[in-house]
């Protein structure tokens, strides 16, 4: 795993979003490529053993391309994709066609943790035809105030794409597995949820998540957040100890704010990802309900009782409100564009009639918004802007990270 091999790589690409990272390493025979990905995308390169490259013209300017799209397909109408903007004199151009412009390459993916969960031979043969694509390519100079409207371009320009861009993109196949695809990671590292259950916690994930993926995904979630919160401040399925039954899957109690987090994920297996788009909106939809009712529990609970009492390995911990804001979060697995709308109408319901914020996110989106948001302040205010942008247009929007990147994203 080159990981292990080489594990200073991580710094490389610890602050990029989702991408692909070429990586210089003289020592290896072959160019090497990574790509940092959900596991649903990691999955579905796994089980297709292939994905594709969309070079991207702007149609505002079609003497001009805005970059590329790495499509994998889970669906053959809405894949799942990584949008890769391409600028001029841009040192990542010259770095990822070091790569591109080979005929095999190594292809490590990882996930928004930066553990690495698959390692290929990638097999490239439309290598020069990409290499003399790029190299004839013009390409925008980069404007930090114009990051929106470039990847919104991006995205409808793939949107819109058709059976000769189908036929004109490149084809990387995975090859040769570099290590075996079924393995499972475990983590003895004390960077869990609260410090006193962290102790005696080892963290388990594997890429294929079968018939309860909830757990894995809570601690992932719990993860993130460390990010932002002390972990002293984050409690992992806490317990009321008067009924033994669960309070939110994570509540975080910080300094002005009481938190609650409901999760829903779905079991990641190659079953799942091909269900029609559909069918998994449908999902969503009735996850997103639960969620809200259960999220209407818990802050009755808090208001009832002026705070929560929980019950853990160490006993039972009573937790006032003390004027604390009650803030609740509804995490889904991912959301489609065209059904942000119907996935918003039971929260703000809800919101109306608590008074609270509620927000929604899906998976992916806060990864993103935790890397970039990591103090109370900033992360909760963002979130309130999520609400108030819902409330004043009836619908969440897709939260998008077009600012630099945050220096580190080191766990507290």
């Amino acid at each position: 795993m080159i990981s292990i091999r080489y594990p200073f790589i991580v710094k490389a690409f610890k602050n990029l979003s989702y991408g692909l990272i070429p990586i210089n390493l003289p020592n290896e025979v072959h160019p090497v490529l990574i790509i940092k990905a959900t596991k649903e995308v990691i999955l579905t390169a796994r089980n297709n053993n292939e994905f594709k490259i969309y070079l991207i013209k702007d149609f505002k300017d079609p003497n001009k391309y805005l970059g590329f799209v790495t499509a994998f397909f889970d669906d053959e109408d809405e894949p799942l994709v990584i949008r890769t903007p391409l600028f001029a004199d841009d040192s990542f151009v010259t770095d990822i066609m070091a790569v591109l412009s080979h005929p095999e390459f190594d292809l490590y993916f990882f996930d928004e943790h930066h553990r690495e969960l698959m390692g290929v031979k990638a097999v490239n043969k439309d290598y020069a035809r990409i290499s003399q694509s790029i190299d004839s390519s013009k390409l925008h100079k980069f404007n930090q105030s114009e990051m929106l409207s470039f990847l919104e371009r991006i995205h409808e320009g793939f949107g819109i794409r058709n059976e000769v861009d189908d036929e004109n993109a490149f084809t990387i196949k995975l090859g040769e597995r570099l290590y075996p695809d079924d393995f499972v990671h475990m983590d003895l590292t004390n960077i869990s949820h609260d410090i006193e259950e962290a102790k005696k916690s080892i963290i388990v994930t594997s890429l294929e998540r079968d018939s309860d993926p909830g757990p894995m995904q809570e601690r992932d979630i719990a993860l993130l957040m460390g990010r932002v919160f002390e972990k002293q401040s984050i409690f992992l399925n806490p317990f009321r100890p008067d009924t033994e039954r669960e309070i939110t899957d994570i509540l975080i109690v910080g300094d002005k704010t009481m938190l609650f987090i409901q999760a829903k994920d779905s079991p990641n297996t190659d079953d799942m990802l091909r269900r029609s788009i559909e069918r998994k909106k449908a999902t969503i939809r009735s996850h997103i309900q639960k969620a809200t009712n259960q999220i209407r529990g818990a802050i009755n609970y808090v208001q009832e009782n002026k705070g929560v009492m929980i019950k853990n390995r160490a006993g039972i911990k009573t937790i006032p409100l003390d004027g604390r804001q009650i803030v609740g979060l509804i995490i889904v697995k991912e959301m489609f564009d065209d059904d942000y709308l119907e996935c918003s109408v039971p929260i703000l319901k809800e919101i109306r009639t608590l008074e609270l914020p509620i927000a929604l996110l899906d998976y992916s989106q806060l990864h993103v918004i935790s890397q970039n948001l990591k103090d109370e302040t900033s992360f909760i205010n963002g979130l309130y802007t999520l609400v108030d942008v819902a409330l004043q247009h009836g619908r969440f929007p897709k939260s998008v990270w077009t600012g630099r990147p945050s220096d580190s994203i080191d766990e507290k």
